[in-house]
């Protein structure tokens, strides 16, 4: 398989990296966890997305920060006790293909595929796909395919960490309706407005807004937009941060998840699929 001429990769402690360098926009993806870690548009030359410096880039565990890949279930979801299963699925801390790459007039496409989708909690036919176009937006798509005789439902989320100047001075733009707050034992709330940021924040938006606009000291930093989903999750640790190991205690100040995500299940029938995707500018 030939690479795309905008591809260069290389490897460090066991993990391998595809670096991106078109005409549009630097990027790099990790294909430990299918994992993008970076996405500069050379229009302005601002990164969007933010990982942590203490994040295990060695395999040892799934990365803290840019777009981790929850699937098939998200956070501890699974119908067992909590821990008895991996927080946020099996995908994000297994080895991805590359399956093809090509640059194009809109950018470089490059399609990556897990090395299995069936695993204890899990035990379905099914084929995994993560499409992602680098030009002047970042478009990731995942999409699942049912390949077996029976429909099984599951949820995923793109789980992007956004990087921000101040956490105190973010405002998001495009929410509203009810959030359950997992923060207060998952109490439904109404989205304030304005949407900004001042404690510990893990909220499930019921509203699957199409558009989130990201203010960073009141000025647009990012646009992000989402189809396949139905529900945006939102989430800074604040304080908490500081019991994270691989974060900083103050690294709450420069990020903000904003995911776009499915949490009340997706059914597939047999040969049908599912597509979520998150498109950032």
């Amino acid at each position: 398989m030939s690479i795309a001429p905008s591809i260069t990769i290389n490897e460090t402690s066991g993990i391998t990296f595809l670096n991106v360098d078109n005409t549009f926009a630097t990027a790099q993806i990790s294909l430990y966890g299918g994992h993008i870690l970076s996405f500069i548009p050379k229009s302005d030359g601002i990164e969007r997305l933010w990982v942590s410096p203490h994040a295990y880039m060695n395999g040892e565990k799934p990365i803290r920060g840019g777009i981790p890949i929850c699937w098939p279930w998200f956070s501890d979801d699974h119908g067992r006790e909590k821990g008895a299963l991996p927080a946020h699925g099996f995908l994000r801390s297994q080895i991805w293909q590359l399956k093809s790459s090509e640059d194009t007039e809109n950018g470089t496409v490059i399609t990556l595929a897990p090395a299995f989708t069936r695993a204890d909690g899990f035990e379905y036919d099914c084929q995994v796909t993560l499409k992602i176009i680098i030009g002047k937006k970042l478009s990731v798509n995942l999409t699942t395919h049912n390949t077996g005789i029976i429909p099984f439902t599951y949820n995923t989320a793109l789980h992007s960490y956004f990087e921000v100047q101040d956490i105190n001075q973010v405002e998001l733009k495009g929410l509203k309706g009810n959030y359950r707050d997992k923060t207060d034992d998952f109490a439904v709330k109404e989205t304030p407005i304005p949407y900004r940021f001042s404690q510990e924040t893990d909220r499930i938006h019921e509203h699957a807004a199409k558009e989130i606009g990201l203010y960073d000291k009141e000025a647009k930093r990012i646009q992000i937009n989402s189809a396949g989903h139905d529900s945006i999750v939102v989430w800074n640790p604040w304080q908490s941060a500081a019991s994270i190991s691989d974060m900083d205690a103050f690294a709450y100040k420069q990020m903000i998840c904003v995911e776009t995500a499915v949490t009340s299940g997706q059914e597939i029938q047999p040969g049908d699929q599912h597509t979520l995707t998150q498109i950032i500018s």
